[in-house]
């Protein structure tokens, strides 16, 4: 059984998630002051500490005014109770809780566009796992559909891809499900806590997933599903692939938003033809194609090209990681926590 009752970890969430901080805010404390000393200072020691972050770091910090209150009104016994349970919960149900700081904090994420400040993962993430692709798409697939997000994901088990997606009904987990039923790895991000998993129906998934992957988190492990949730985590699912490819969709679909991420990151995005161009479905292969410049998956035979890229893709992220093994003393310090 995993305990984590870290004071300090309990510290970084408070000031993470209560207040909160911005991550280069945060950097900075964990190099210079610590954040345990942070929480000794009075109101107007933080206001002091916040306005020299914009004055000598240049650091945007919005609403100070309101920061501070919060950490007036909520230093307190009750709030740090409720992060203490929070990480006693994770403990018993072997979930890691890491800060942006933590040694075992998956670089991959540490390199994408607002990385997350604190996850929550049940499983792991492995050096295997740099070499991903997410698969994403509608919730209500055609029988097409279905089918070539299935083939879509054995073949790309076959070339060593790690599946990544968000978990959720249709394309999602059906790609994920053959990942894993054909021997690979997958790695499902969700926008609820990991112990109330959003869509239920899918927890018989989630064993199997642990054992060969990971579920990922932003969120306490109860909290409940919401809209912004569900946006916010395709940066996440985008962040860790080498590239998206997007299964269906209507006009409506939430895979807009995987795009949108994707492309701010650089990621290539393929679409699946469709076969039929009048159902709704087929909405947005013909977006990222048509209007967003994506490239098109018309056949299994155009996963070969498919792979090149993505291995091209890999290729520049392994040189990334190896460049980053060369960072001084001073910032190898600031990343330990």
């Amino acid at each position: 059984m995993m305990i984590i009752l870290d004071e300090s970890l309990t510290d970084y969430i408070f000031l993470s998630r209560c207040i909160p901080l911005p991550l280069s805010a945060l950097k900075v404390i964990k190099s210079r002051v610590s954040f345990e000393n942070v929480l000794k200072l009075t109101p107007k020691q933080f206001e002091t500490l916040l306005e020299s972050f914009k004055k000598v770091d240049h650091i945007s910090i919005r609403q100070i005014n309101k920061k501070v209150e919060k950490f007036y009104n909520l230093n307190n016994k009750k709030t740090f109770e409720y992060i203490r349970k929070q990480l006693s919960i994770c403990g018993k149900n072997n979930i890691q809780c890491l800060s942006y700081f933590n040694k075992d904090f998956p670089p991959i994420l540490k390199s994408i566009g607002k990385p997350p400040k604190l996850i929550f993962i049940q499983g792991a993430i492995k050096s295997e796992d740099y070499k991903a692709v997410a698969i994403i798409g509608t919730r209500n697939p055609t029988k097409y559909g279905e089918k070539m997000a299935r083939d879509i994901a054995k073949r790309l088990v076959e070339e060593g891809f790690t599946i990544v997606s968000g978990f959720a009904r249709g394309i999602d987990t059906i790609a994920m499900k053959s990942a894993l039923d054909f021997g690979g790895r997958a790695i499902g991000v969700i926008a609820s806590g990991i112990l109330n998993l959003y869509p239920k129906e899918h927890q018989y998934l989630v064993e199997k997933l642990v054992s060969n992957g990971a579920l990922i988190s932003e969120r306490f492990p109860h909290k409940n599903v919401s809209k912004q949730a569900l946006q916010i985590r395709n940066r996440i699912t985008s962040g860790i692939g080498l590239g998206n490819i997007f299964v269906e969709g209507n006009e409506r679909s939430g895979t807009r938003w995987q795009y949108k991420f994707g492309a701010r990151q650089g990621r290539p995005a393929f679409a699946v033809e469709p076969i039929d161009n009048d159902v709704e479905q087929a909405f947005i292969p013909n977006w990222i194609v048509n209007e967003k410049g994506g490239a098109k998956i018309s056949s299994l035979k155009d996963i070969d090209w498919v792979v090149e890229i993505l291995n091209e893709e890999y290729e520049k992220r392994r040189q990334v990681k190896n460049l980053n093994k060369g960072t001084t003393t001073h910032q190898k310090s600031i990343l330990k926590y």
